[in-house]
């Protein structure tokens, strides 16, 4: 049960014990993903990006995850992709890629889910009908 510290009077709104504080950032933190909800990405994208350019100078800079690209994507020519787009712009590009191969991979799972696939019917003759 809530008790307000006496000290504080009516001034004090949530309690103060750890474990009510960890309820409340947490809920505070999940309120504030709902609301933005692209912020982690561009976060990611904008560190990616000036780590890149700091590379670039030579200046020192915390390492630069590469992106992990499904197998499909592995194949495209990202280096010139960064030559043409530049560094930001691969990475959208990327993003863009990889959000596309998970809507694809998604609508392929529920198709799979709710109708098993069927052999394939030739007709008589043996050729495709």
């Amino acid at each position: 049960m809530f008790r307000p510290d006496p000290r504080v009077g009516d001034r004090q709104r949530a309690c103060a014990e750890e474990h009510c504080q960890r309820q409340r950032r947490a809920q505070t933190q999940r309120s504030w993903r709902s609301r933005n909800p692209s912020y982690q990405a561009c976060y990611r994208l904008q560190k990616r990006a000036a780590n890149a350019v700091a590379a670039e100078r030579g200046e020192p800079s915390s390492p630069t995850p590469a992106l992990r690209l499904p197998p499909s994507l592995t194949t495209f020519p990202w280096d010139l992709a960064k030559t043409a787009l530049g560094f930001t712009g691969a990475d959208l590009l990327a993003m863009l890629a990889i959000l596309l191969v998970r809507v694809v991979n998604e609508e392929k799972d529920e198709r799979l889910g709710e109708k098993p696939l069927s052999m394939q019917v030739y007709a008589p003759t043996g050729r495709d009908p």
